[in-house]
């Protein structure tokens, strides 16, 4: 069996590399765009006429089955010299082979593994947290960048919402074992892909607290204030800026009395930001007793 490392990039510019040296593989248009769908999917079996109708839909049956022939013919020419992956066109079906052996890696499929895979309790997702981060870090970019088909359309939809739960889970994750920097790193990634998630924005805000960095949340406060009003001609939410006034109250007299009961925590702010400024107040709390 070939021991060749094969990791195959769908995030970003479409790669193929053996063992880290890119694989220059000659195909492009429809021909690409079905060799990344068959990736996506891969170990389904596509029909001819589906695959005819997907990608060469306003040509004759006549001249799709000829496009699709030539596309399979292309495909398996440029796969000869990647050890373990192949092609198996049948007169009826046509499926990608060898995607799912050990030394084969693809960045979406791994992402996918790992979010579905990351288990229902906390115990499970520290164990699998590690796998997780390391597939996350892979898919930086745009699932499927530079497809304009439909069907590249819709998968990178669900690529895109499946790589924001999984950096969510980390987020949560990292929080909870008070790895606040790494919690920060993760929060700042998601709002890349979505600057103006604000229960994202709220989250950060009570990571900076909790990282002893309460001025840094009021400034980060204050630019997206001016983001949002710039770009959207609108202002915070409620909940965010009762937020802010909570961490410039603490900021100003951080010996105050003052605290959040649980109640007002539940009531006003989304479950996860809850459990951070619980945090924070538990933090307060253990402080002034020591004191």
């Amino acid at each position: 069996m070939s021991e060749n490392k094969i990791e195959i990039s769908l995030f970003g510019a479409f790669d193929i590399r053996v063992d880290d040296e890119s694989q220059h593989l000659g195909v492009s248009g429809p021909t690409r765009s079905m060799l990344e769908y068959l990736l996506c999917y891969n170990g389904r079996l596509a029909r001819r006429e589906q695959l005819m109708e997907m990608f060469w839909p306003e040509t004759c049956i006549e001249r799709r089955r000829s496009s699709l022939n030539s596309a399979i013919w292309r495909i398996k020419k440029a796969l000869k010299t990647i050890p373990l992956l192949g092609l198996d066109a049948t007169a009826e079906c046509v499926r990608m082979t060898g995607c799912r052996a050990e030394q084969v890696e693809i960045d979406a499929v791994c992402l996918e593994n790992a979010v579905t895979g990351l288990g229902n309790t906390f115990e499970q997702r520290i164990a699998n947290l590690d796998g997780l981060i390391r597939s996350l870090n892979r898919c930086h970019s745009t699932p499927l960048d530079g497809l304009d088909d439909e069907w590249a359309s819709i998968e990178r939809e669900r690529l895109s919402a499946l790589r924001m739960r999984g950096l969510s889970v980390a987020m949560h994750t990292l929080a909870a074992l008070h790895r606040y920097d790494e919690a920060l790193d993760i929060g700042r990634r998601i709002l890349v892909h979505e600057p103006y998630r604000e229960s994202t924005f709220q989250e950060i805000l009570c990571l900076h607290v909790l990282n002893g960095e309460r001025a840094r949340a009021l400034q980060l406060f204050e630019q997206f204030t001016a983001a949002l009003e710039g770009d959207l001609g609108i202002e915070p939410m409620a909940e965010t800026r009762a937020l802010r006034d909570y961490i410039a109250d603490q900021s100003v007299n951080p010996a105050a009395d003052r605290h959040l009961e649980p109640s007002t925590i539940e009531t006003i702010w989304q479950p996860d930001v809850g459990a951070l400024l619980a945090t924070i107040e538990h933090t307060r709390d253990a402080v002034r007793t020591r004191c």
